[in-house]
């Protein structure tokens, strides 16, 4: 039996709505950046290589991936992610069944209410999800497709 990993993460501190800016434009604070740093730096200490990340097209979440990423050795494939934007949780539990079956370790990059619904439902646990939190889940299967509500076994919760 494999094991596949999951961090499930929400894009950091991003500047607040204007009325003269779309939400898919909203950017990292300069305080959002910090959090991105310390992030890649948590990621980079845990017991494993990420193959991949899946990301939300978002400004924001594309940033955070890009800062945190650069504190990482080894360079994760990104994969382009348009449906995590503005996702309910059904269209994140689909995604997550769509991951690519040769990669045992990803990092999916989203928004709340998404991403607190999708830790729930993978570990029957809660998390609020501030920005920049990280969540590591583990699952005893071999593609993830498997991957159900109530199957995961929560590592780690991080917090920037």
């Amino acid at each position: 039996m494999m094991v596949k990993n999951i961090l499930i993460i929400r894009h950091c501190e991003a500047a607040n709505d204007s009325p003269t800016r779309r939400d898919f434009d909203r950017a990292l604070t300069d305080y959002g950046e910090e959090q991105a740093v310390r992030l890649g730096q948590h990621i980079k200490g845990l017991p494993l290589e990420l193959d991949a990340v899946y990301v939300s097209p978002a400004k924001r979440t594309m940033q955070t991936t890009t800062i945190l990423s650069e504190q990482l050795t080894n360079q994760p494939r990104l994969m382009d992610a348009e449906e995590l934007y503005e996702a309910t949780d059904n269209v994140l539990k689909a995604a997550v069944n769509r991951f690519d079956p040769d990669f045992n370790t990803v990092a999916l990059v989203g928004h709340n209410p998404s991403v607190s619904g999708l830790f729930s439902y993978l570990s029957s646990e809660f998390c609020s999800f501030a920005t920049g939190t990280c969540a590591w889940i583990s699952f005893e299967v071999d593609d993830w497709k498997a991957l159900a509500g109530n199957t995961g076994t929560v590592k780690s919760v991080f917090e920037p």
